[in-house]
């Protein structure tokens, strides 16, 4: 059998300026990144529209048709029958398109390899990762906001490039955890397009580049990234006004900008100690009172209070989102207030997620005001350069 095609040597194998681009390529082509698809799996099909080459143990070959792989103990069974001396690592990748895993189509190749867990990794380039990210996380848009998908692009391609992990068996995950990857299916031309336009494009603070948080709605103001998570102060991270010249809110439109939450009082003091019990390992039994004891500069609830029968309990930070969490999820953001109307808790707020750098609601708005890509990017992230590293 032939050798294994390029992609697999060596990444599988082993393991509001317009700043001008700056003139520098880092890499001779472009990078892969690796996706942890599944984690200790049960039994799986791989297909391809195409014949599939696999390596695994002291076999190696190109087959036509459906593969089962199960575990415990390893077992590949092709259409030609199982394969003899099946070992970990398997590096599988199709002649041409994509794999189907489980029924879902990914670029790039797999790699299913064992270690305390057995974890399977799609290895992929860059751009077409990004092409199967931008249709979840921004979702598609008329042509007329293009420049929020290339900025959208910019930022996650930053954000993976920021997280690669060299020494790990995986970069990133598929989920919000790091960015919602749905692989190959979702994308329009649009997409492609912004993609493809801003290839190899990142933004780097100081020569490095950065880790690009975003959040769908900041409800006006974004804020700075000590405020939410644990850690030091990130220069590039900084509270900015999501405004223009006119002063209204470029996120305004976001069916998220405002949002309100009711619970009857029964409800609310037993999701509070329910998630007490999950947070704390504590277990009380009356809510006495309870009272928000600090906000950040942006008016979000930096801190929680909490006074029950058994003692004071504090919540801090991104954490206090999960406080309030019922059948519908976590609060929407931090940016709330809590009010009593009856005999019902009413928490008020605005914007959607931790509103940490981007906006992308506040994107989507620039981009129809005609800001372009680079003058998004340099409105959230603060003081950074575009550069094109491949």
């Amino acid at each position: 059998m032939k050798l294994l095609p390029k992609l697999f040597l060596p990444s599988l194998l082993i393991g509001i300026s317009c700043a001008p681009l700056m003139p520098r390529r880092q890499f001779k082509e472009e990078p892969l990144i690796r996706i942890l698809l599944k984690s200790n799996p049960g039994k799986f099909t791989i297909s391809s529209d195409f014949k599939i080459e696999i390596k695994t143990g002291n076999s190696k070959g190109t087959i036509k048709g459906p593969i089962s792989v199960s575990f415990n103990p390893l077992k590949i069974l092709t259409p030609e029958g199982q394969i003899k001396g099946a070992a970990f690592p398997i590096f599988i990748l199709p002649t041409n398109g994509n794999l189907y895993l489980s029924g879902r189509a990914y670029p790039g190749g797999i790699k299913i390899s064992k270690g305390s867990d057995i974890i399977v990794v799609n290895h992929v380039p860059i751009e077409e990762y990004l092409k199967g990210v931008l249709p979840y996380e921004m979702g598609r848009l008329p042509r007329s906001q293009i420049e929020a998908l290339k900025a959208q692009a910019v930022a996650s391609r930053s954000y993976a490039m920021a997280n690669k992990k060299p020494n790990a068996e995986y970069d990133i995950l598929p989920t919000i955890w790091d960015q919602v990857y749905g692989g190959v299916g979702e994308a329009d031309g649009v997409i492609n397009e912004a993609v493809e336009s801003t290839r190899g494009i990142v933004a780097l603070y100081q020569g490095k580049v950065i880790n690009a948080k975003y959040s769908s709605t900041c409800g006006g103001i974004t804020e700075d990234n000590e405020n939410v998570w644990p850690g030091e102060r990130i220069s590039y991270l900084r509270s900015v006004r999501d405004s223009g010249w006119d002063g209204k809110p470029f996120c305004r439109f976001s069916p998220h900008f405002s949002w309100e939450r009711s619970y009857a009082k029964d409800e609310f003091f037993l999701v509070i100690r329910k998630q007490i019990r999950e947070l704390f390992g504590q277990n009380p039994k009356e809510i006495q009172w309870i009272k928000i004891a600090k906000r950040t500069k942006t008016n979000r609830v930096r801190t929680i209070e909490i006074q029950t029968d058994i003692g004071k309990f504090y919540m801090n930070k991104d954490q206090i989102r999960r406080l309030f969490a019922d059948f519908r999820g976590s609060v929407k953001s931090l940016m709330f207030r809590i009010k009593v109307k009856g005999n019902s808790f009413i928490i008020s707020g605005r914007g959607y997620g931790h509103g940490v750098g981007m906006c992308q609601f506040g994107a989507m708005e620039m981009a129809k005001e005609n800001y372009n890509f680079q003058q998004i990017i340099h409105h959230y992230y603060t003081g950074v350069r575009l550069s094109k590293l491949w």
